[in-house]
């Protein structure tokens, strides 16, 4: 246990790798920010999670190294990051990878749970236990402030942050779609980087466009990355009205503006469903290959929906048989949560 937190004057967390596991670091970096409230606290991790921390009240500076990780970029990143002269880091990553880079760049203080071989390079490892195991996954994160002799009680809700100027520049560009504040605006979530065992069929995404368009004189946007932009296409195409078709267009902050316009969001399990709720935009969330109770959308006000099906959940990326977790659940169904959305929101 640490128990001089006055001599921890910087910090550097390692962030995870998946956009939707960083969303869900954010109460453990909350947390941190509360033990050690003077402390100097810088983040690193892939370009496009960093972009998370941007506006954040917790975070002092942000850091990203290569999107192409392999060992031959241990050592550069290492050596820029001593350059720092960090009292402690942070590993939210299990791997041993970061631990490595870690103990290169000379940082005297090194937490992270015990997992790859790794427990040799970390002097305030944390234990995992079985408990620890099955808990959500920003719990698991929280969990690491155990090292530092903390013992939370509650979990807080992962918030994230925006300008005035990126919600200004989402406003701008809604109207140019005929989009207005006035307008029901909701979001579709189709894709999930995972694997398309987490992705529902994009042929019902579309009839549920088609119906929230018809019965409720909804505005649609589907978010996506640059691959997923041939689903947004097809249910665009499905959707038989005008659908604006955002993906592939907007990087992270402009993708976290635009989400934080909308009503609610239908979303696979995914890093844009956990933007949402760290947003505070309610998510109807359509899981199959996951387990909510691990990364389910946190806060209150959402909707999960999910089939009992014996393979389920299997946590794999590609379904080996017929996807029954995602074929059993119905256009009605999504319709059904979404409306219990908007009757909580009245």
């Amino acid at each position: 246990m640490m128990k001089n937190n006055a001599d921890i004057n910087k910090i550097i967390i390692f962030l995870p790798n998946w956009i939707g596991d960083a969303v869900l670091s954010l109460p453990a970096i909350y947390r941190i920010r509360e033990i050690f409230p003077s402390a100097r606290i810088s983040v690193i991790g892939l370009p496009h999670v960093t972009e998370l921390f941007y506006e954040s009240p917790y975070v002092d500076d942000k850091m990203s190294y290569p999107l192409k990780k392999n060992k031959s970029d241990i050592l550069p990143a290492a050596s820029e990051i001593r350059k720092g002269r960090y009292d402690l880091a942070v590993l939210f990553p299990n791997s041993l990878r970061s631990a490595l880079i870690a103990r290169l760049a000379g940082i005297p203080l090194r937490c992270g749970y015990i997992r790859d071989g790794r427990g040799l390079l970390l002097n305030f490892p944390v234990k995992l236990s079985k408990e620890i195991r099955k808990v959500h996954q920003s719990e698991y994160y929280l969990n690491i402030a155990s090292a530092f002799d903390f013992n939370p009680d509650t979990l807080p809700t992962p918030k994230l942050y925006l300008s005035k100027q990126e919600e200004q520049n989402a406003e701008e560009f809604l109207k140019k779609n005929d989009i207005t504040p006035e307008d029901l605006l909701i979001g579709i979530n189709p894709g999930a980087a995972y694997g398309s065992s987490k992705r529902w069929y994009p042929e019902r995404y579309g009839s549920v466009a088609r119906t929230l368009i018809r019965k409720y004189k909804s505005k649609i946007i589907i978010f996506g990355s640059l691959k997923e932009t041939d689903i947004g296409n097809e249910i665009a195409s499905l959707a038989e009205a005008p659908v604006l078709n955002a993906a592939g267009k907007t990087s992270v902050r402009e993708l976290m503006a635009l989400i934080h316009r909308c009503k609610c969001i239908i979303t696979n399990d995914s890093g844009p469903m956990h933007i949402a709720a760290a947003l505070g935009i309610p998510v109807t969330a359509i899981f199959g290959s996951t387990d909510p109770v691990k990364s389910g959308p946190s806060g209150e006000g959402h909707v999960v929906i999910k089939k009992d099906v014996p393979c389920s959940p299997c946590f794999l990326r590609t379904c080996p048989t017929d996807l029954k977790c995602m074929d059993l659940i119905s256009v009605e169904d999504v319709l059904e949560g979404v409306a219990k959305i908007d009757r909580s929101k009245k």
